[in-house]
């Protein structure tokens, strides 16, 4: 299966700490730049998973419904979507509709206003919350994403038995990649996260990275990947955005990019590119 990731709007609504879409021009992706990356593939398979991401890719539910259209008869196709959770109460009955998995990022409810909150300083917990009761009462197949630093992580066990009590059976665990050097004061431990992890493996629920195959971390370690941004920029991947550049989808005909790696290779990449930044500041005294 191929996996692409459209980046279909560079707008949200939260102000997250860790954001790494650091270039905010708050664009809409357009239908024809949604419709030459998926032509791009079929021309490879017809097996295609496409992800819906942002920004707050809600905000542009009108291109969601256009390419769900456009694919329904055009091969085997999968959806999701991440999100925030604060807009699903306006489009549940449409997702529905569309068959589309959903994705929901939260990162605590001891921590999450504070590094998840609006832009305009207000508190964002609660209205995720509810859009999780919204998936659960509207029986849509979702899962829910926990990034995860050295603020949710005393809390991140507690925080899952929370999850699993409303209704919650699926969960991801993404360990912050710094793309900031600020970033890297919210880094958590590792060893720490692998102990907590091994706690959560009794627990009747999906936990993704206990299923990742140390050889196969991601389809980007496959070369199976391919990420477009609002404006049709190519990248390796959502996090990597920015570097790497591999062209833009309106005359595209490369490879796709193949990680040499065995686990995250854009958490890896981000994190030792800012220590050695880091190390640069240092010697500059700045």
């Amino acid at each position: 299966m191929k996996f692409l990731i459209l980046k279909v709007t560079d707008r949200c609504n939260l102000n997250c700490k860790y954001c790494y879409s650091l270039n905010k021009n708050n664009e809409d992706m357009k239908f024809r730049i949604a419709k030459k990356a998926i032509n791009y593939l079929l021309n490879f398979d017809d097996n295609i998973k496409i992800q819906f991401t942002g920004g707050e890719p809600l905000l542009n539910f009108k291109l969601i419904e256009k390419v769900v259209n456009y694919t329904e008869d055009k091969g085997n196709f999968r959806y999701a979507i991440q999100t925030n959770g604060t807009l699903l109460g306006n489009y549940v009955e449409e997702i529905k509709e569309l068959g589309i998995n959903v994705g929901v990022s939260i990162d605590g409810l001891e921590v999450n206003d504070e590094l998840r909150p609006y832009k305009d300083g207000r508190c964002s917990t609660l209205d995720t919350i509810k859009g999780i009761y919204l998936l659960e009462k509207y029986d849509i197949p979702f899962g829910v994403t926990i990034v995860v630093t050295n603020k949710n992580l005393p809390y991140l066990e507690e925080f899952v038995g929370y999850l699993i009590a409303v209704g919650v059976k699926s969960f991801s665990f993404d360990l912050l990649k710094p793309k900031k050097r600020e970033d890297l004061k919210l880094m958590p431990n590792i060893r720490e996260f692998e102990k907590v992890l091994n706690n959560l493996s009794k627990y009747p629920v999906y936990i993704k990275n206990l299923y990742q195959r140390k050889d196969n971390y991601c389809f980007l370690n496959k070369g199976d990947l391919l990420f477009v941004n609002e404006i049709g920029d190519i990248y390796p991947c959502p996090t990597l955005e920015g570097y790497f550049y591999m062209g833009n989808i309106k005359n595209f005909n490369g490879e796709l990019f193949k990680a040499k790696s065995k686990g995250c290779f854009a958490r890896e990449y981000l994190y030792k590119k800012l220590l050695r930044e880091e190390k640069l500041w240092a010697g500059l005294n700045i």
